[in-house]
């Protein structure tokens, strides 16, 4: 609502308006994310798995987040081109991130194949 009106008395304002309302949500969802975090630390206890290996999903789901926050405030500025490249930065961030267990998968199975 705040950008909204902001927009309409201040339109090159409404950029920054809406930059800190997506920093601002942002942060206040990091308290579900330890949570979370506490939950699957406990999981992998219960699962006998690797504590780093789920936390890598959580790096992953954030980097998600981010990136679609900062892509969707790209479109809001009208930066349309701006913010496919923001997306697609992200997509390869996250496999550069998600890649060592994906390599560790295929190790696997080829392992387990006569």
């Amino acid at each position: 609502m705040l950008c909204l009106v902001v927009r309409v008395r201040q339109p090159e304002m409404a950029g920054i308006c809406a930059i800190v309302t997506g920093g601002i949500l942002l942060l206040s969802a990091l308290e579900s994310v330890e949570q979370l975090r506490a939950l699957m630390d406990r999981l992998a206890a219960l699962g006998g798995l690797q504590a780093d290996d789920l936390g890598m999903v959580l790096k992953v789901l954030g980097m998600s987040y981010a990136t679609e926050l900062a892509a969707q405030t790209c479109e809001d500025l009208g930066e349309n081109g701006l913010a496919l490249k923001v997306g697609m930065a992200g997509k390869l961030c996250m496999f550069s991130v998600i890649a060592p267990v994906l390599i560790d998968l295929l190790e696997m199975i080829v392992e387990l194949v006569p």
